[in-house]
């Protein structure tokens, strides 16, 4: 799966924008059967040092976290 980089200025369009994705994605695994549900978590933003002004650090937080979730899938896939 590719994602495509695209700036987000606030933290109300992230949190919409990860909802849309996570309904696709959540689309896409139901074809493969696998049992669960992906939800959209509120991360932690200050644990990597990033204040409540949104910026683009916070989306590349955001998609590193998702990266990482996507390999671990595929990883357990075999």
């Amino acid at each position: 799966m590719e994602v495509e980089y695209l700036p987000i200025s606030s933290m109300e369009m992230a949190r919409k924008l990860m909802e849309e994705f996570l309904d696709i994605w959540q689309e896409a695994m139901s074809k493969w059967s696998l049992p669960g549900k992906f939800m959209n978590i509120e991360l932690n933003f200050a644990k990597f040092g990033l204040g409540d002004n949104y910026t683009p650090q916070h989306t590349a937080v955001r998609y590193a976290f998702f990266a990482h979730l996507m390999a671990i899938i595929q990883a357990r896939r075999g």
